[in-house]
């Protein structure tokens, strides 16, 4: 069995979950969505199933909480939501009203939305399309 350490190659085995991989490299359940970002394109598009066999890159951690914040304002006018990856098809975490005010961490690219492909990496490892916001470059 191959064994899961951060900045490696890690086998899906019969049973693993990115929660459990994630458990297992990071210490933290939570931090699925790392692992599933690094891999999107041997996973696809839904995160609940694994690839059995298939050989996925476990990234290195880095703590969000240690980078600088930058807040922005939604500006869209049906809201914005904010997702587990910055993809139009992953998971909705939470949906916030124009006037919220959010913050991030870094901006990232990710799927091409109307005019922009930018979304914000906030502290809480969720992501929201910067285009929805009053910065919508970062």
């Amino acid at each position: 069995m191959s064994q899961a350490t951060s900045g490696s190659k890690y086998t899906v085995q019969p049973g693993d979950t990115l929660s459990s991989i994630a458990q297992k490299v990071y210490g933290d359940s939570s931090r699925w969505h790392e692992i599933y970002i690094a891999n999107t394109q041997v996973i696809g598009n839904d995160p609940n199933v694994l690839p059995v066999g298939k050989a996925l890159y476990i990234p290195h951690v880095r703590n969000l909480q240690t980078l600088n914040t930058h807040t922005c304002t939604v500006t869209a006018p049906n809201g914005l939501n904010v997702r587990v990856a910055p993809t139009v098809q992953s998971a909705i975490v939470a949906r916030y009203p124009r006037g919220t005010v959010l913050n991030y961490v870094e901006v990232v690219g990710g799927d091409f939305v109307i005019s922009s492909s930018f979304w914000g990496h906030s502290m809480q490892g969720n992501f929201f399309w910067m285009g929805g916001t009053d910065h919508p470059e970062g």
